[in-house]
């Protein structure tokens, strides 16, 4: 997530959506800290809605499925 995020901003020159609630997640604990403003974002802009358990798996492969949502939002977006 956090070379998406750091993509949008440093590269596309966008300023990053605020507000996106971790505190939802029930292991949101687990997110390292230089990713907790990335996930942010992410869940912000819709790129995260995290795992029907309410986690969201902050040390989980990421999966070719998601990485292909992650990226057709993207591109829609910006």
């Amino acid at each position: 997530m956090t070379f998406l995020y750091r993509y949008v901003v440093n590269y596309l020159g966008q300023e990053p959506a605020k507000g996106g609630d971790l505190s939802t997640f029930r292991d949101a604990g687990k997110i390292s800290d230089y990713a907790r403003e990335a996930m942010a974002w992410a869940t912000a802009e819709g790129f995260l809605e995290g795992y029907g358990d309410s986690t969201v798996g902050p040390r989980n492969p990421v999966t070719r499925a998601q990485m292909a949502k992650f990226l057709t939002i993207l591109s829609k977006a910006f």
